[in-house]
């Protein structure tokens, strides 16, 4: 169990208060996916951190996501693919979270675990659930 600290998470988070219960059996990425909530190394600093997981080897994301979500990034709307062995990630609150866009790909062995129960006391327990549904492309004609 480690302490959430920090406004990137919310509101999936509390700034103080919340104990993340994370699982160990997805170090290094093993199992990870797209809307999955880890926790990593921070590559600049090797702190802890908490972020989701926006994109795996191969895909393809937007760099420079504006921090308030509306409209284009500052650069135009940028996309960059992950290389192999690494994956995005981003704060779910965007204005608050330096994450991938400010030093990108995190490589895979930084990822310490998948946050699968925040826990505020002995009577609040909840699981974190993975929300996001993978959209497939349209079909050409």
């Amino acid at each position: 169990m480690s302490p959430a600290s920090g406004p990137s998470m919310l509101p999936t988070f509390e700034v103080v208060g919340e104990w993340l219960l994370v699982s160990r059996l997805h170090r290094f990425g093993r199992g990870i996916e797209v809307g999955d909530v880890v926790a990593y190394n921070i590559p600049i600093n090797e702190e802890m951190g908490v972020k989701r997981v926006l994109g795996m080897p191969g895909d393809y994301v937007l760099m420079d996501t504006p921090p308030d979500g509306e409209g284009e990034g500052g650069g135009g709307g940028n996309m960059i693919q992950v290389p192999r062995g690494h994956c995005w990630i981003v704060g779910d609150n965007l204005a608050a979270s330096r994450d991938s866009r400010l030093f990108g790909p995190v490589p895979l062995a930084l990822i310490r675990g998948k946050v699968i129960a925040s826990v505020r006391s002995f009577s609040e327990f909840r699981w974190i659930t993975n929300t996001l549904r993978k959209v497939d492309s349209p079909s050409e004609p």
